[in-house]
Order: structure tokens, then C-alpha cells, then sequence
């Protein structure tokens, strides 16, 4: 009956709920301190275990000690447990990121270090006797592996008037260099990331990355003049013979940047990079400029007048038309990503030539090619461990679908690359009231990929390598001069038609040779052959290490 009074008082009742209170907020800062201090340490065991992978995959053969020792600088507890796994990583964009990684011990690119330790509580050891929770932390570096390549460069000799006339006709001015003047440019090889801060200084761009210089307008000339100032230091003749380019192209349209003609891929956000024989990326001094012109030129149409400067033709007029490379995928890249893909530019050339023999002095030969687009992708990159020498690259390269025809075109249509281009039976000769017609195609190519490979020694001496369609080795003018059918279209009586047709071929037999010549050698200058694809590999990175997971 006393507890009545007690149960209906209602004084003090915020002292027992403050007391009860407290309780609850002493244990909640307790939990928040051993969770703070917990997860402090769990970050604290993330760094270590990246440090300690990145250390192992320096020299993945005493990668134990190394991370070990890592472990152990960063006095961490004597029974903190290691445990390395060597394996391979793939950074394949459709495997999940955690199933990258697969332990292996034949050709390991990767460690994966696994750390192991307990994190002092403070409030908890109320109910964890030891006072401790255990704590794992994990890390994957991978062998950093990047590889350099090119598409459409074959060049290895030309004759100085051609080549002039392509220059001429590219830059909108005269260009007259000699053949060793051209040779030079050939040899004279360029780092890609010099030219690129060369261009900056041209530019005057300040704290501008690489990507942001190469997206930047510029003007043809600018740019082979930033050329030039990057061959000047090792040779002089390469350097005139770019700074007369770059005086000749004044006339050239803009280049409206040259990130579709080079992807500096992980370069691409640094304003400057640390030389070193990893991060050299090598590209012909010819190549490069080449490509510029290229880029300038545009869709314009170029036409050289040969005259009778081709043995074994009396006349030649050549009509040259270059397209943008599809998705304005470049010419090189660097990468280590499969899904890249660089590509050659579309190309037309349409040639009239001259040829005679014997009676028939004036035989008309139109010859247009069509050089689709090649192109080609990093398939494979194997360093072997610490970037030995057994390092290697695989392309896979597919060479373009072209055409070789015999016929008339309209010459106003041939840089128009959206619209399909179909030749009529071309007039070769008249005599007389009669005149001979001919028609002739020979399709090239399939889109089917082959792999090709490059080891050290090939990328140290910058071999190019050329990737031929099955049916390349029929697609020459012989080839289509050889299935050329004529026909005569006479207006009198009495003429041997028989006669006439003989001669004519044989006209045209002895012109396929010199037209093959020519043909390949302009080819080969604009960097693309029919049915056939050349890449290059300019470097590969086998050194260092990157975390991945």
C-alpha cells in the first residue's frame, strides 16, 4: 500500500530517462569508435596490401619476400598473414571485374596479394575476450602492357617525280624535293609524344594535354613545321625537306585536329610524359606527314599530269581522291584494348594512259581502282615477367574490299565516296570508221581477319608486315588487261576485226606492266594497296605495374 504514492509520483522522471539514455548513447559511441578504428585499420591494410602487390610485381619471382617486406615497413603485427597468388589478368570489357584475375603458374602476368590481420577494439572487448577483430584486405596488380601500332605504311623507295606530284597536288602548291630528299624523311624517325609538345609550343598552348593539343585547330603548316622542329635535331636534310612542304601547303585547307590521325590512348591526358625507352613511339618522319597532307586535303581531288615520264607509256594523267577513314579512326594508336580498331582511308584513283605499238600508236587505257578501307587491332600483347626479351605483339589486320575496272567514269563524281561508282565500256582506239571498245573488273577482298605477329626484334626494327587477301594475287592490270573484252563497233565493210583485236591486245599486254608499276607506287605512297593492309608496330610498354582489383 506505500507504493502507491511512488507509483502515481511524477517527479524526477527525466532524471531516470537521461540515466537510461545515457546507457544507450555510450554503448552507440562505443559501437561508433570500434567501427571508426576498425574500418580506419581496414584502410590502412587496403594501402599496405596495394603497395605489397605492386612490389611482387616487380620481380614476380621473390614475390613472397617482397611483400612481405612491404608488410613489415608498414609495422604491421609479427602474425600478420601474406599470401601471394600468381595468376593471369585479362581486362576483357565482357568478364565480370572480380573473375579477371585466375591464379596460374604458365605465362603469369599478375599477383594477387591477400593480407591478414586483427584491428584493436576498444568498447567491444566487453563481449570479444581477445579485444580483436580479424581484418582481410586484398589487391591484383597486373603488368602494365601497351603496345604502339600503325596501319597503311609501305614505303621504302620511290621515284622523286611521282612523289612530287602527289606532294604538289596534297599541299595545293609546288613541291620539288629530291629522291634524297625523300629517302631522308623515310629514315628520320619521329617520337610521337615530342612531336605532340613541339605542336604545343607552335600552338602556344599552355598546360594543354596531349589530347587537347592534338584536338586543337591548327593549320597544315604549323604542323609540318612542328615536324621539322623535332627532326632538326638529328637531320637536316629531313628538316628542309619539311619545311618546304610546310611552305608549300599555305593553301591547305585546316586539319580541324589530329585526333583522327593519332589516339595517344593513356598518353592522351598528360600534358607531358617522363622519356624513357618504354614510352618511345617511334613513326617515319615521310609517314607522318603524309598522313597530315592527307588529313588537309580533305575530300578535294587531286590530278597529276605523268606526261611521258612512265616507261612504257607515252602519256599518263592520274586523278587521285582520298576519303576520311571511317568513324575517323586514326592511322596509330596506343593502347592495350582490344576493342580499338585503326584504319586506312578510302582511296580512288583513276588513271589515263597512252600506250602504242606498231600501227596502233594512241591506245586509250582507263584504269579506275577503288582501295577500300583497311584495318587493324591489337589481338595480343606477351611480355614475358619483367618486360624480358621475350616480348611480342599480335595484330589482327583485315585487308579492304577494292576493285580494279577498266572503263569511264565521270571524273566530277570520284571524290563523292557516298555513291558507288560503275564504269562504261571505255573507247580504247578508233581507226579508221571503227573503234574498239573494252570493259574489264576484277573484285579483291573479303572482311576477314588474320592475325599476324611481331616479336622484339621486329618492333626494335620497325619491320612492317603486309596482310594479303586470298584472292590479292590475281589483282593486277595484267591480270585485268588479260580478261579485258573488246569489241568493235565498224562502220565500213571489209575490216579484220580479228586483225584489229589482236593488235590491241597486245597493246595492252605491254602497257599492264609499266601501269602495275605506277599503280603500286602511288599505293604505296598513300599508305593502302589493293586487297592488302601493311601495319607496323612503333612500341610496346612491358614494364612497371598497375592495380586492377
Amino acid at each position: 500500500m506505500l507504493c502507491h504514492p511512488f507509483l502515481r509520483a511524477r517527479d524526477g522522471g527525466i532524471s531516470v530517462i537521461t540515466a537510461v539514455s545515457f546507457v544507450v548513447l555510450i554503448g552507440f559511441a562505443g559501437l561508433a569508435v570500434d567501427v571508426g578504428s576498425v574500418y580506419l585499420e581496414s584502410r590502412r591494410l587496403q594501402g599496405s596490401a596495394d603497395l605489397a602487390a605492386l612490389a611482387a610485381m616487380q620481380n614476380p619471382a621473390q614475390a613472397e619476400a617482397l611483400a612481405t617486406a612491404t608488410v613489415a615497413a608498414n609495422r604491421w603485427p609479427l602474425d600478420t598473414r601474406v599470401r601471394v597468388v600468381r595468376g593471369t589478368y585479362a581486362p576483357d570489357r565482357s568478364v565480370r571485374p572480380g573473375e579477371r584475375f585466375r591464379p596460374s603458374s604458365a605465362a603469369p602476368n599478375a599477383v594477387r596479394v591477400e593480407l591478414t590481420t586483427s584491428a584493436p577494439l576498444y568498447f567491444g572487448r566487453l563481449f570479444i575476450p581477445s579485444g580483436r577483430m580479424q581484418i582481410r584486405r586484398q589487391a591484383t596488380a597486373a603488368e602494365t602492357q601497351m603496345a604502339s601500332f600503325q596501319i597503311g605504311t609501305r614505303l621504302l623507295s620511290l621515284q622523286g617525280g611521282v612523289a612530287n606530284q602527289v606532294m604538289s597536288g596534297l599541299t595545293g602548291s609546288n613541291v620539288n624535293l629530291s629522291v634524297m630528299d625523300y629517302n631522308s624523311l623515310l629514315r628520320a624517325d619521329v617520337d610521337v609524344l615530342d612531336y605532340v609538345e613541339a605542336l604545343q609550343t607552335r600552338l602556344d598552348l599552355e598546360a594543354a594535354s596531349f589530347d587537347e593539343t592534338l584536338d586543337a585547330e591548327a593549320e597544315a603548316p604549323e604542323a609540318l613545321a612542328a615536324l621539322a622542329d623535332v627532326v632538326a635535331q638529328t637531320d637536316e636534310r629531313a628538316e628542309r625537306a619539311l619545311r618546304a612542304m610546310a611552305r608549300a601547303s599555305e593553301r591547305s585547307g585546316p586539319l580541324r585536329g589530329l585526333s583522327n590521325v593519332l589516339d595517344l590512348g593513356p598518353y592522351g591526358a598528360q600534358d607531358h610524359a617522363t622519356r624513357s625507352a618504354d614510352t618511345g613511339i617511334k613513326v617515319s618522319a615521310m609517314d607522318l606527314a603524309t598522313a597530315i597532307l592527307q588529313v588537309a586535303n580533305g575530300d578535294r581531288q587531286v590530278q597529276l599530269d605523268l606526261g611521258g615520264g612512265v616507261p612504257g607509256l607515252a602519256s599518263t594523267n592520274v586523278w587521285l581522291a582520298i576519303g576520311e577513314r571511317p568513324n575517323n579512326s586514326p592511322w596509330l594508336t596506343v593502347t592495350s584494348d582490344e576493342d580499338v580498331i585503326i584504319r586506312t582511308a578510302q582511296t580512288r584513283l583513276y588513271v589515263e594512259a597512252n600506250a602504242g605499238a606498231g600501227a596502233l600508236t594512241n591506245v586509250r587505257v582507263p584504269i579506275l581502282v577503288e582501295l577500300a578501307s583497311g584495318q587493324a587491332r591489337l589481338e595480343d600483347i606477351a611480355c614475358g615477367w619483367g618486360g624480358g626479351g621475350n616480348r611480342a605483339v599480335t595484330l589482327g589486320v583485315s585487308p579492304g574490299i577494292g576493285s580494279l575496272m577498266l572503263g569511264e567514269i565521270d571524273r566530277g563524281r570520284l571524290n563523292n565516296f557516298r555513291t558507288n561508282l560503275t564504269p562504261s565500256p571505255a573507247q580504247l582506239v578508233r581507226v579508221g570508221l571503227a573503234r574498239v571498245e573494252g570493259e574489264s573488273r576484277i573484285d579483291v577482298g573479303g572482311q576477314t581477319w588474320s592475325n599476324v605477329r611481331f616479336s622484339g626484334s621486329d618492333i626494335d626494327r620497325g619491320v612492317v608486315k603486309s596482310v594479303q587477301t586470298r584472292d590479292a594475287a590475281r589483282a593486277t592490270v595484267s591480270s585485268l588487261l588479260g580478261q579485258t573484252q573488246l569489241t568493235v563497233r565498224a562502220g565500213g565493210i571489209g575490216l579484220n576485226t580479228g586483225a584489229l583485236t589482236s593488235s590491241v591486245k597486245g597493246v595492252l599486254t605491254a602497257a599492264a606492266a609499266p601501269l602495275d608499276s605506277l599503280l603500286n607506287g602511288l599505293s604505296d605512297l598513300l599508305g593502302v594497296r589493293l586487297g592488302e593492309a601493311d601495319v607496323r608496330v612503333n612500341g610496346v610498354r612491358c614494364g612497371g605495374a598497375a592495380l586492377v582489383a
